[in-house]
């Protein structure tokens, strides 16, 4: 099983372990749960319960663009003095 050490401060280690005091589990197994819970690239909850939740007959979709619309070459990006 992986290990990762941290380097906390005195006030955050103590906020960890009266977490995982109260609720009865270690420090590892606490500090896992914390990581899968707060894991940005999961969807939230009922995201995807909205799609097509939006009732406003003034939204419409963008007309698409053309692929020419969306070239470019190097000298876009390049440097310039």
């Amino acid at each position: 099983m992986p290990q990762l050490s941290l380097y906390l401060d005195d006030d955050t280690m103590d906020i960890l372990r009266q977490d995982a005091t109260r609720e009865g589990v270690s420090l590892s197994k606490h500090a896992s749960r914390v990581i899968r819970e707060n894991n940005v690239s999961a969807w939230p909850k009922g995201f995807f319960d909205l799609y097509g939740a939006l009732d406003d007959e003034t939204f419409v979709a963008p007309p698409e663009l053309s692929w020419e619309d969306d070239s470019y070459s190097f000298d876009d990006f390049a440097f310039r003095n």
